[in-house]
């Protein structure tokens, strides 16, 4: 018997020291992240939505805030800071928000550290975290305001509220208005920027949160549960035009909407919408790119020609279409013609309200909803900023929503602006944005909270990530993975908790 239970012993001892082995070696490279410091850029362009552009400034950086912007050449050497006399010449412009961002959970190993690195590699330097899977995402955040890892500015929410039978299983149930309260409480405790709700929650619950939510100045943005009206939801922010879209809960379940619904999103409605968010002071998230990318789902689709061309995609460890396909189902079946004409539908009015919303005068958020299938971080808001243009808003006004205007309801003064005591988040572009927004992506430096990235900086960070989750070790241990949970989670067609039916 002591024999055995030896042999147990140490048959458990092996067993955890391999998987802490094999633990290890699932962990991304460590990534360098330059210091914050005093700089000094001379001989800029600063460009801006709704500004006319400032040629051959000298900027200053201080305390990673601007500190000075003189209007001629410098004439006093590089006194103040570091001189980065390579970044001559080029166009200064605000970094970019995406404020709808959803980071992987812990047991995608690594891959929250690579979100954060391509998210800076395309020019976003503030994301809101609108939803974190497992709450990790304020162990992201501590990790990047230390300097532990590169990435993003976050203003982050933390778990999303919703109700019995929630929406994903990882959202948190609030079955009674003390819990609302309760959560709200927890939420603030752990430094949530703001809460966020779903469809499932009660009138009487959604009540309490945003009471508790107002007594504690964060605001109240996501879904508009099915239990309330647009009118008596009373958030911040709604996201993807729930609550615009009339739907008839019997039908919809946990679902936002069926595609079908938005038949009902005709002019006279937008005008309704339009109207009580100009009243309640409701920003518009409408993750436009989401509806798009979603589509690659299809069976028949070129996925691996939309990989292979996206400038972040192609970074993303091998399994993430093998885990899209497990988690979400297509939005209609390779020959279901009507389904199809109801995607068209849901895509064309909602690029339709965001507009005229837009023309209202209601504030419109540039949101991505990575996670999702085919959204990739970075890429994905250049993608948004896209839709947005092509859905009639013009080039300026998009430049801005994405810069100035999320600055503003982020609440970090000056965020999204080239002012004296703004922070000190830029790009540094080879083009001049207001020409064309495709310039927003020739990235040639980051500033994010005073520590520069520049692009070989960048490039180089991502060839050891590629290395690594592209290797055969990591790419083989999580593909097996995620092919052992596929085979019994995998929806069939036209399934998913979001858009589009339930399964």
């Amino acid at each position: 018997m002591r024999r055995l239970l030896l042999g147990i012993s140490v048959g458990i001892a092996v067993l955890a020291a391999a998987l802490a082995l094999m633990w290890l070696a699932l962990q991304p490279p460590h990534l360098p992240v330059p210091e914050q410091r005093d700089w000094t850029f001379e001989n800029v362009t600063l460009v801006e939505p709704g500004r006319a552009a400032r040629p051959a400034f000298t900027l200053r950086i201080a305390d990673r805030r601007i500190a000075e912007l003189i209007a001629t050449p410098s004439t006093e050497g590089s006194g103040w800071g570091d001189a980065a006399a390579d970044l001559a010449g080029l166009y200064v412009t605000p970094g970019l928000s995406d404020l709808h961002v959803h980071y992987p959970p812990s047991v995608a190993i690594g891959n929250a550290k690579l979100w954060s690195l391509l998210l800076l590699a395309h020019g976003v330097t503030s994301i809101r975290e609108t939803g974190s899977i497992d709450g990790s995402i304020f162990n992201v955040r501590q990790e990047i305001r230390d300097g532990q890892s590169p990435g993003p500015r976050i203003f982050a929410c933390g778990a999303m509220l919703d109700g019995e039978n929630p929406s994903f299983p990882s959202n948190r149930v609030i079955a009674a208005p003390d819990e609302g309260r309760a959560a709200v409480t927890e939420l603030r405790a752990r430094g949530a920027d703001c809460i966020k709700v779903y469809n499932m929650l009660t009138r009487e619950a959604l009540d309490a949160i945003r009471g508790a939510a107002d007594k504690a100045n964060l605001p109240v943005i996501g879904h508009a549960p099915h239990s309330v009206s647009l009118e008596e939801a009373h958030l911040s922010d709604l996201q993807h035009g729930t609550g615009a879209v009339l739907v008839d809960t019997d039908k919809v379940g946990r679902s936002d909407f069926r595609d079908a619904d938005w038949a009902t999103v005709d002019d006279a409605r937008i005008a309704t919408v339009a109207r009580i968010s100009l009243e309640q002071d409701i920003a518009h998230t409408p993750t436009l790119v989401n509806a798009r990318m979603r589509r690659l789902l299809v069976e028949g689709q070129p996925m691996e020609q939309a990989v292979s061309e996206d400038t972040a995609l192609r970074h993303l460890p091998r399994y993430w279409p093998m885990a899209w396909r497990t988690i979400w189902g297509a939005p209609f079946g390779p020959e279901d013609d009507q389904r199809e004409a109801e995607n068209d539908l849901f895509r064309s009015r909602q690029a339709r309200m965001t507009a005229q919303l837009h023309a209202s005068g209601v504030r419109i958020h540039a949101g991505t909803d990575t996670l999702m299938p085919f959204v990739a971080p970075g890429s994905s808001l250049h993608g948004e900023l896209a839709e947005l243009h092509d859905a009639g808003i013009a080039s300026n006004d998009v430049w801005s929503i994405a810069t100035r205007e999320a600055g503003r309801s982020l609440g970090l003064a000056g965020l999204g602006t080239i002012d004296v005591g703004a922070p000190a988040d830029l790009l540094f572009l080879r083009s001049d944005p207001r020409n064309n927004l495709s310039a927003l992506r020739e990235i040639e430096a980051v500033l994010a909270d005073g520590r520069l990235y520049r692009r070989a900086d960048l490039e180089a960070m991502l060839e050891k990530t590629d290395a690594h989750f592209h290797g055969p070790f990591y790419d083989g241990v999580m593909q097996a993975v995620v092919a052992l949970v596929q085979k019994q989670f995998a929806p069939e067609h036209g399934g998913t908790h979001g858009f589009g039916e339930s399964p």
